[in-house]
């Protein structure tokens, strides 16, 4: 996929209301907003600064918030309704989240290591190039390259449930004959199979190892009608 950075003095403005504005945290890159920043800036609001507009996008039928959480917030706790926007129509989700990680990594505090490894992997699931990932999140390749090689630690399986990708673990499951941890780890397989047929799978042994013992494991079940 490639980067189309949108040219935001340009956009349309528009004064919208804040309850129209969408805050979606899948698509934010950053793990949650900063409390003491929207104090900061609402004590700054007060004081009659004057904010950058909030980077809004046209995107699947909604006004989805792509660079401004912070300025929005802090209007909210000051209970104003309003905020000034520049608008652009966005065609997909990597498209927005792309623009969302730019913008972001442009200016503001940097990316903790976890956002980071985060935004790596998400840009990678879009398809993204290295190249372009870097021009994103302003890293080396060769970091870009070794989170794309990272072994899987935890899986998390359809239900929400985070899952230690460990031998003991597996093994524990084995000799209890514990089944809802069985299906725990037949959910974490499917997973496995899902990113394996996507392409998003490293070639790594410790990830064949947890596939073929979580295989062993779910030998052991067995279902009656």
């Amino acid at each position: 996929m490639v980067i189309m950075a949108k040219d935001w003095d340009k956009a349309p403005t528009k004064v919208e209301k804040i309850a129209d504005l969408v805050l979606d945290f899948r698509l934010y890159p950053r793990k949650e907003v900063d409390r003491q920043v929207v104090k900061t800036y609402a004590k700054a609001l007060e004081a009659g600064s004057v904010f950058p507009h909030v980077k809004v996008a046209l995107f699947d039928g909604q006004k989805v918030i792509v660079d401004g959480f912070h300025r929005v917030e802090s209007r909210i706790l000051l209970k104003i309704d309003y905020a000034d926007c520049a608008i652009l129509p966005f065609k997909s989700e990597a498209e927005l989240f792309a623009e969302a990680v730019r913008l972001n990594s442009d200016h503001g505090k940097s990316f903790t290591e976890i956002e980071l490894k985060a935004n790596i992997r998400r840009l990678q699931k879009y398809k993204f190039d290295v190249k372009d990932i870097v021009a994103l999140v302003h890293v080396p390749a060769a970091e870009i390259h070794r989170e794309a090689a990272a072994p899987i630690t935890v899986l998390t399986s359809p239900s929400g449930k985070k899952i230690m990708c460990r031998a003991e673990e597996l093994d524990k499951a084995i000799e209890s004959e514990n089944i809802d941890e069985l299906i725990q780890f037949k959910n974490a397989l499917m997973l496995v199979c899902r990113w394996a047929e996507s392409g998003h799978i490293p070639n790594h042994p410790g990830l064949r190892k947890v596939v073929e013992r979580t295989r062993s494991a779910l030998g052991r079940v067995q279902f009656n009608d």
